[in-house]
């Protein structure tokens, strides 16, 4: 069991579960139908951490040598 979010404005049905737009329901990964609306981009495998929580920050990396090569 998994958890997948609906990404579209409409309703969808998997596994006789149904999933209302962008809400999360927990879903059977070998549920009928789950890994066409997977691959179409329907539906979002959520692994459970926050899109906050990333701690790489490639800007600020990209930063700090053009600060370098001003001085």
């Amino acid at each position: 069991m998994a958890k997948y979010r609906n990404e579209t404005l409409g309703v969808v049905n998997v596994g006789g579960a149904v999933i209302a737009p962008k809400k999360v329901a927990d879903l059977d990964d070998k549920a009928c139908g789950l890994a066409g609306l997977v691959k179409r981009g329907i539906l979002v495998k959520v692994d459970g951490r926050s899109a906050g929580a990333k701690t790489d920050k490639p800007a600020d990396k990209a930063e700090q040598p053009q600060q370098k090569a001003a001085e």
